[in-house]
């Protein structure tokens, strides 16, 4: 994707309106937007005389899927719309992508939530990643972020992408297809927003936040994002942050029983195809798109001894992350109204586990999940 410019707004309502003015001095602008969200975006854009500007919002209802089939309604929208204008989160982010795939237009988004999935705007296009246009520009709205009531998400959200890391440096480790520096760097900001665990204090997760969001990542398809996506499917509500805090620490405890294995070399590899079968059945998900994901994996004997090299390493990494669980647990939990107390009737552990197991045919072929049909864990 196209680099874009992270600006940070201490008035979102001038800034956008300089910034649509740079782009066109008037004309029709349409505003995407959920509906949780349309108050705030009709105050952003108040900003913007009328007398200049028609704009039209094309609002979405709360809980939709970022799609291609959605992102028709901002496709279908008005011929003389020439601006786009993603006020929201990651959902608006990702629709407003999408429509590119069959509009050419411009658009710039205006992040409004410290969860990292929004401020980074780490647009979730699978297969169309890489053909959807980047925004013009990203607006963070500084003091909507601080004041935000969405920080058990951002918590969440830190969490996951710490977990994606370890999982991430091991794959390199395997294959070499990333920058060593740049993995480096990357988790000395998340360690820096994590730090002990205790993640309560508000400023500066969102400031670790607005500078991890300007970071050039490497994107990886990681088991916290399958695990959070079969969650999502089979077992838990639809609050993104909840699944990727408890997505993040059943993969966090699955890579602890990989990586603590030592006695396998005389083990005999995993049979995937009944991976494959149980997954199918767990998800209700066409078992032959779930077979085409392994079919061309490499098992190289080589593999098991790179993972013996630096088993030990990527476990003691583990367990200083899972020492500081209890805390993060315990900030994100604080930042919501019934302090997690939803939390104990949206999911079934069983099923948590039994996917975390059974995960492997669509995660990464280096990843740690993967490994562990190698090991005939």
């Amino acid at each position: 994707m196209d680099k874009y410019f992270t600006v940070k707004c201490n008035n979102i309502k001038d800034d956008l309106a300089r910034s649509c003015g740079e782009f066109m001095p008037g004309g029709h602008i349409g505003v995407c937007c959920l509906s949780k969200d349309r108050k705030y975006a009709e105050s952003v854009m108040s900003g913007i005389s009328e007398f200049e500007y028609k704009i039209t919002f094309i609002e979405y209802p709360d809980g939709i899927e970022a799609d291609v089939e959605n992102s028709l309604d901002l496709v279908n929208a008005a011929d003389d719309i020439r601006l786009l204008v993603g006020i929201g989160d990651k959902t608006v982010a990702s629709l407003a992508a999408l429509s590119t795939l069959s509009r050419d237009w411009t658009y710039m988004l205006v992040a409004d939530s410290p969860d990292l999935y929004g401020v980074a705007y780490q647009i979730e296009c699978g297969k169309y990643l890489g053909r959807v246009a980047a925004p013009m520009k990203v607006l963070i709205d500084l003091e909507s972020v601080e004041d935000s009531g969405e920080y058990s998400s951002a918590v969440g959200s830190v969490l996951a992408h710490r977990v994606t890391l370890i999982e991430k440096k091991y794959a390199n480790r395997l294959c070499r297809r990333f920058d060593e520096k740049k993995l480096e760097y990357e988790q000395n900001l998340l360690d820096k927003v994590i730090a002990d665990g205790d993640m309560s204090d508000r400023r500066r997760i969102a400031d670790g936040i607005l500078e991890y969001a300007d970071l050039e990542k490497d994107t990886y398809l990681s088991s916290v994002d399958v695990m959070n996506s079969l969650l999502k499917e089979v077992c838990m509500p639809q609050n993104e942050g909840d699944c990727r805090l408890i997505s993040a620490i059943i993969m966090l405890k699955y890579f602890k029983t990989v990586m603590s294995v030592d006695n396998y070399l005389l083990s005999i590899p995993t049979e995937v195809s009944a991976k494959c079968r149980r997954l199918s059945k767990i998800a209700g998900r066409d078992i032959s798109e779930i077979i085409r994901n392994v079919e061309c994996r490499k098992y190289e004997r080589k593999l098991i001894y790179i993972h013996t090299e630096y088993r030990e390493d990527v476990l003691a990494e583990i367990n200083s992350l899972e020492n500081k669980l209890p805390k993060i647990i315990k900030s994100a939990k604080r930042f919501m109204e019934d302090v997690g107390y939803h939390l104990g009737d949206d999911f079934d552990s069983g099923a948590m586990v039994e996917i975390a197991r059974n995960i492997s045919p669509l995660t990464d072929e280096y990843s740690i999940a993967a490994m562990a049909d190698i090991l005939g864990i």
